[in-house]
């Protein structure tokens, strides 16, 4: 098979395998607390694709899935969703550079990718008054907070074995 067609058909299932997390999180009556379900699972993709299919496939999902969320029925105002995917990208961008190296991409990319998601919610969108100063405190402290770090390292945990796994058969 071509590699571009590989490229493309891996890029392309990982990104659905992500919008179906997203849907599911949203189809189970779990409240507030899918976010500890989709939120590693979204994270495994990303740095699956990462690792797996290579650098532009996740940056691809990264900048995607947060308009996924959006469309699946996420409550994540518009504005947060470029952070959003920024902070992806940057667990992406991260882990893709360390590898070989699979912890320690994990752990930093996630500590960046918290510190850029959270970072906005608290500095940039209150100073361009992208959305009221209280929504983004609540959204800081609810789903964009330490969540996003958790979910990122858990993410990762899950990821590990999966890319180990794949990479004998791929």
């Amino acid at each position: 098979m071509n590699n571009n067609v590989k490229y493309l058909t891996r890029t392309a299932m990982l990104l659905a395998l992500t919008i179906v997390f997203q849907f599911l999180g949203r189809l189970f009556p779990l409240g507030g607390n899918s976010n500890f379900i989709v939120g590693p699972l979204v994270n495994a993709c990303l740095i699956i694709s990462a690792s797996l299919v290579g650098i532009y496939a996740g940056a691809v999902i990264s900048i995607l899935s947060p308009f996924g969320a959006i469309l699946t029925g996420a409550l994540l105002p518009l504005p947060l969703a470029l952070f959003v995917a920024l902070g992806n990208f940057s667990l992406v961008l991260i882990f893709y550079i360390f590898r070989k190296k699979e912890i320690i991409g994990i752990i930093s990319g996630a500590i960046v990718k918290f510190a850029i998601i959270y970072g906005s919610l608290l500095y940039v969108i209150p100073f361009f008054k992208l959305l009221p100063a209280t929504q983004a405190l609540k959204l800081a402290s609810a789903n964009f907070g330490w969540l996003q770090l958790v979910t990122a390292l858990v993410g990762g945990i899950i990821a590990i074995p999966i890319i180990r796994r794949l990479e004998k058969h791929i």
